[in-house]
């Protein structure tokens, strides 16, 4: 199949990782409901994924899906996809599923936050579109997405703050009286857990709460999912904020992935697989055994510089003065990623270009060919 594809020139073969792992998917896994796919990072597991869903679609078994964890990683694909010359589509300005996709004629590439809201387009529970194989991509970093779309967050200022402190301020307190003066008085560092039994006893009233809430743009994408089940949700609260979400995330209720008929996850990393069966409802076997290639005992290696263990003098704001100032001799470009947008205002004074996953595409294209300076 990948010899058929209409690729552009400076493709080449499969490389020996791509063709072990497809290999042995095709010959004794491909039938299976769910698949992990483990390979080191530039080994081509893009390329993998874009080439078993182009298989289900040649045998029919599509629709077929393809989940990025953010917008930036999903047009990456999109462009991987055309390369090598794969039929693709994705959803239209208006917020609706292509045809072609719905047919089982091309793969849709989307990413998690299309999938997996409480007002999502593939639809909730029973009315979920039916797939017939769906490839979670970097699935360690769809996951803390996903918990992250699931999440409700609002800041001090917002009125379910204030009534979730006024329903849970004796529970609070009964925690330590420092602590809940702090949280009282805005204290950022200062957090605490809203115990299960005060959460479970009075979840009535944070229900109510939450329904007076629910058109907020902070709270609607959520309460689809946790209306009926708010007694299994966990609450934190600090001087900042409330975070409120799933203990559990109710992964049946996004049926485009859990009812699919074939589940891949591809990912590099390996910190915590038993979120992969209780969080998304793999089986142990998938688990245990996942399609890598056990012939590469390794794939490059990272390393990690903290400046001010080298020398006392390289300090934050010497390094990024040395390294973000204008030098009209370099010929390449610098991208700082910091954690927090109140950290951008050094750069911003530096003249570095500040993008947000909202543009940051966009702005990697446009500097790809010049020299420049942005941090997100």
């Amino acid at each position: 199949m990948y010899d058929s594809l209409d690729r552009r020139s400076e493709t080449g073969p499969l490389r020996p990782s791509q063709k072990r792992v497809l290999s042995d998917w095709f010959s004794t896994r491909k039938d299976e409901r769910n698949n992990i796919i483990k390979l080191h990072t530039g080994e081509g597991k893009t390329l993998i994924g874009l080439l078993i869903l182009q298989s289900k679609i040649n045998s029919n078994d599509g629709p077929c899906l393809y989940i990025c964890p953010n917008k930036y990683l999903a047009e990456q694909v999109r462009l991987e996809a055309q390369k090598f010359g794969i039929p693709i589509c994705e959803i239209s300005a208006d917020n609706g599923l292509p045809e072609e996709f719905i047919a089982g004629n091309k793969i849709l590439i989307t990413h998690v936050q299309k999938v997996f809201n409480g007002r999502t387009i593939f639809g909730l529970g029973n009315q979920s579109v039916s797939v017939g194989a769906v490839i979670l991509d970097d699935s360690h970093a769809c996951i803390d997405s996903i918990k992250n779309a699931l999440t409700i967050k609002v800041d001090r200022n917002h009125s379910l703050y204030n009534k979730a402190m006024s329903i849970f301020e004796d529970d609070i307190r009964e925690q330590g009286e420092g602590s809940f003066l702090e949280i009282e008085s805005g204290d950022y560092n200062t957090m605490l857990p809203i115990p299960y039994w005060s959460w479970y006893e009075k979840r009535n009233e944070i229900s109510r709460a939450l329904i007076e809430s629910r058109d907020d743009i902070k709270v609607k994408f959520v309460w689809s999912i946790i209306k009926d089940s708010v007694e299994n949700c966990q609450a934190f609260i600090s001087g900042k904020t409330l975070e409120i979400s799933p203990t559990l995330m109710p992964i049946e209720s996004f049926g485009t992935f859990s009812k699919a008929n074939n589940r891949i996850l591809m990912s590099a990393t390996t910190q915590d697989d038993s979120f992969f069966i209780k969080g998304l409802g793999f089986d142990i076997e998938s688990v245990s055994n996942p399609l890598a290639n056990t012939d590469l005992a390794w794939s490059g290696e990272k390393m990690i510089l903290i400046p001010s263990l080298i020398s006392e003098d390289l300090e934050r704001d010497s390094v990024i003065s040395w390294l973000a100032k204008t030098n009209p001799e370099r010929q390449f470009g610098i991208v700082a990623l910091v954690p927090g947008f109140s950290k951008r205002k050094q750069y911003e004074k530096i003249g570095a270009k500040v993008v947000s996953s909202n543009d940051i595409f966009d702005v990697v294209k446009c500097q790809v060919l010049i020299d420049h300076r942005f941090s997100f």
